[in-house]
């Protein structure tokens, strides 16, 4: 599972040095339409396709300012439900202003229930957070919010040290103590990693920073939830999502990461049965 982000990140960084600097100590909300650094990331990720108002089918929700800039937690929300003839199938989360600005793509299917996704992500200056949905008829549309943060990504890496016996631990977390068939189950999956920061004050240049760059998750053989992430996503990453049950089956999560390791973890699900984390 190799992550697809890897052809964005070039790019990027080029867009970041070459983008009219913007002072961190803006006082006002700027006006999202008037950013210098959106349209170049706009063009590298989606060319001249139209974006149109994501009100009425994705929110994206985070603090306006974050104590630590370098885990600040966001919340995207699907308006519409996950039908066969119209669905939400893909969310581009951007962090504007960061050196690598697509923080994650993530894929969903009808098997995921009512789309609701949330991690936690670092910030390397006050920042515009985009969340561009792509519905199943190809549509985009998009969500934003203004951020204040700074430092999180050139932060020293020592203080993520994982233990090298806990590296890629994964846990499943349920938001229910029990599921129904049917009915979507809300998950928070839990993954032990440093993610490190490649911008980070102490990172040795001369090495190839580590940080989880593709995650998949099935139920019963079908996919739910597939990523391509980097690491504007905070240590240790979590994500939470939901997925709909229609049987007894196994509840997957494959990762990968930088140094090409893979880590998995699985869970049998029962209707009925205690869950962990409830």
């Amino acid at each position: 599972m190799r992550s697809c982000l890897s052809w964005l990140l070039l790019p990027y960084a080029c867009v970041f040095a070459l983008v009219a600097p913007v002072l961190a100590n803006e006082k006002a909300e700027p006006d999202p339409a008037q950013s210098t650094y959106w349209e170049p990331i706009r063009k590298i990720m989606f060319g001249d396709r139209e974006i149109l108002d994501g009100k009425d089918v994705l929110r994206v929700y985070l603090p306006l300012r974050a104590d630590d800039a370098s885990t600040v937690p966001v919340t995207v929300k699907a308006q519409i439900e996950q039908k066969p003839d119209y669905y939400l199938k893909t969310v581009y989360l951007i962090v504007e202003r960061n050196p690598s600005p697509a923080a994650g793509v993530f894929h969903f299917t009808l098997d995921s229930g009512r789309v609701q996704l949330e991690t936690r992500l670092r910030f390397e200056d006050f920042s515009h957070v985009r969340a561009i949905g792509e519905t199943s008829d190809g549509k985009l549309y998009m969500s934003s919010r203004w951020v204040k943060a700074a430092g999180g990504c050139s932060a020293p890496n020592a203080r993520n040290y994982v233990p090298p016996a806990l590296m890629g631990k994964m846990k499943f977390k349920f938001e229910d103590e029990t599921i129904k068939y049917d009915e979507p189950a809300l998950v928070q999956l839990m993954i032990r990693h440093p993610n490190e920061s490649a911008l980070a004050g102490d990172f040795d240049p001369s090495k190839v920073a580590r940080f989880v760059r593709s995650v998949a998750v099935s139920y019963a053989g079908k996919p739910v939830m597939t990523a391509e992430v980097d690491f504007s996503i905070s240590e240790n990453p979590s994500f939470r999502f939901s997925f709909v049950p229609h049987a007894a089956g196994e509840l997957r999560a494959e990762v990968e990461d930088t140094h090409d390791q893979r880590y998995m973890q699985t869970l049998t699900v029962r209707e009925g049965q205690k869950l962990p984390g409830g």
